[in-house]
């Protein structure tokens, strides 16, 4: 994938021309040397802050990978080993360990199967990791412009990292007879899944608060709806980040839109995986293809890091279509321009003060919706 090690003069080059230079396809066998995050003095400032907030995440990220494993050892009718899985991850969430256990440890075979989706996938955690550390560090006044440097230093890998426009939740059900696989079979652990892509955003929404007594405040108040109410009741449409933090997606559009194309992969992922008419060839085949549409060097559209995206891609919006059944009984799937639109009552819920034991937005109208999000 070609991987590279920037210099500080590089870094600045990229925070202005990030967006403008060529973008060449990859030619060969991917490359597998080590890029590291962006050196700044706020690095590591959410974890030293505010360690249990920073270490809710290592459940998400073991239960993504662990999925992949099991399902590439096990094959799609791995019920017993992802129950066992299930567990594993709940006890992750009550007690997780200090440090994150990287992917190649947590998926070895599924890691080698699928090195450059991978690869993607830690690249995109790695501005997760330095966004929230901007914002956690008081030191740093001017937030908006260290953080499209570090989106600009991130799409400075345009092979590797994720499309700067939203494309809502249309990639999921992009691709073939695999659309859906997952989360039908596997309904409680894709919830936990789902519910965890509302953490990572709402995190987001807590961080955005100025004083530091109110932020944690906030940070404390998420772990513990995510916890109570998103994992007893997981969401039944998976969360789209400016929906659930509408000022760090105003604040920083592309990043948003980035966070979606990545949880959007891990889903495609999970659905590929699952998909009994697909050998580990053609899995691996079908996973790349679909991660190489959704990069940022493959993108219709080159987009700056604060600029809006405009052509109907705008944030949040229509882009949230649950399943819709028809009076005929079939069902239109999560993203069909004619489904029903959810609506921002619905998907905010958990986020309101007391939102976690509110009633869920009543959905008759529309046509039920079934447990785990897809018809």
């Amino acid at each position: 994938m070609g991987y590279l090690l920037r210099t500080a003069a590089r870094v600045a080059m990229f925070s202005v021309l990030a967006w403008s230079i060529p973008f060449l396809a990859c030619s060969g066998p991917p490359g597998r040397d080590a890029v590291h995050r962006l050196p700044a003095s706020y690095n590591f400032a959410f974890y030293d802050t505010y360690p249990e907030a920073a270490r809710s995440f290592y459940a998400a990220h073991f239960a993504h990978f662990g999925v992949y494993e099991v399902l590439l050892r096990h094959g799609p009718s791995a019920d017993v080993e992802m129950e066992r899985l299930r567990g594993e991850i709940l006890h992750y969430v009550t007690d997780p360990p200090k440090f994150e256990p990287p992917a190649e440890i947590i998926a070895p075979n599924w890691s080698k199967q699928a090195w450059e989706t991978g690869q993607s996938m830690d690249w995109t955690h790695m501005l997760h990791s330095q966004l929230y550390d901007i914002l956690t560090d008081d030191r740093v006044v001017e937030k908006r412009q260290a953080g499209e440097r570090a989106i600009a230093y991130y799409l400075s890998e345009p092979e590797s990292a994720f499309s700067t426009r939203g494309y809502g939740h249309r990639w999921m059900e992009g691709g073939g007879a695999w659309a859906g696989a997952f989360r039908e079979r596997y309904p409680e652990v894709n919830g936990i899944l789902w519910a965890y892509h509302w953490h990572h955003a709402a995190i987001y929404e807590a961080l955005m608060e100025e004083d530091p007594d109110a932020r944690r405040r906030e940070l404390d108040r998420v772990v513990t709806v995510f916890e109570d109410s998103l994992l007893v009741n997981p969401p039944r449409v998976m969360p789209l980040t400016a929906e659930v933090a509408p000022r760090f997606s105003r604040m920083f559009p592309a990043a948003a839109h980035v966070f979606d194309n990545l949880h959007m992969m891990h889903d495609v992922t999970n659905d590929i995986m699952a998909d009994p008419g697909l050998s580990r060839g053609e899995q691996a085949a079908e996973i790349e293809r679909l991660r190489r549409r959704m990069t940022f060097g493959g993108q219709d559209t080159i987009v700056a890091p604060a600029m809006p995206m405009g052509d109907g891609h705008e944030m949040g919006g229509g882009s949230a279509r649950v399943p819709t059944r028809l009076p005929d009984g079939s069902w239109l799937p999560q993203g069909h321009p004619d489904a029903r639109e959810a609506s921002m009552d619905e998907l905010m819920a958990p986020l309101r003060p007391g939102g976690a034991d509110d009633d869920p937005a009543d959905d008759s109208a529309a046509g039920e919706i079934p447990h785990g999000g897809h018809p």
